[in-house]
């Protein structure tokens, strides 16, 4: 179940940036996606997921390390997207994925799989989704 929801998210933000950079010719906000966002939001689900098998304690510790960076840096750039804001739900999109982050930061320094879980298919996930939903028009809606 969990890995499901990691290839899903990974589906969406692959989906989702091919066609922002053909839609939104809005650089700054894909730079930001691309180097930060997508990279930060696949290292914090990473600690949400099943640990791969045979992984030591080493490579567990590296994975909560990476997903508590990742938690930090949805942080930061959540607040960076709002000085990008838009019509629409933009700002309330970019609080809930910096809140969620928040969040997750505690879950993923607990080393609570669960809840990291919990956060990552939750406010992380709703964000992002939300976003591209409202944000990024489907190939179908393309001019």
């Amino acid at each position: 179940m969990r890995r499901r929801l990691l290839l899903t998210a990974v589906a969406v933000f692959a989906a989702g940036g091919a066609v922002a950079q053909v839609v939104t010719h809005d650089l700054a906000v894909q730079a930001i996606m691309a180097t930060a966002v997508n990279p930060a939001a696949l290292a914090f689900w990473a600690g949400g997921n099943d640990p791969p098998e045979g992984e030591t304690p080493a490579q567990a510790q590296a994975r909560w390390d990476a997903a508590v960076a990742g938690a930090q840096v949805l942080q930061a750039k959540g607040r960076e997207l709002l000085t990008h804001s838009r019509p629409g739900r933009w700002d309330e999109f970019a609080r809930m994925l910096s809140d969620g982050a928040v969040q997750g930061e505690a879950a993923a320094r607990a080393k609570d799989v669960d809840k990291a879980f919990e956060i990552g298919g939750g406010p992380i996930y709703d964000a992002c989704n939300g976003c591209h939903k409202a944000y990024i028009p489907s190939p179908a809606r393309l001019p």
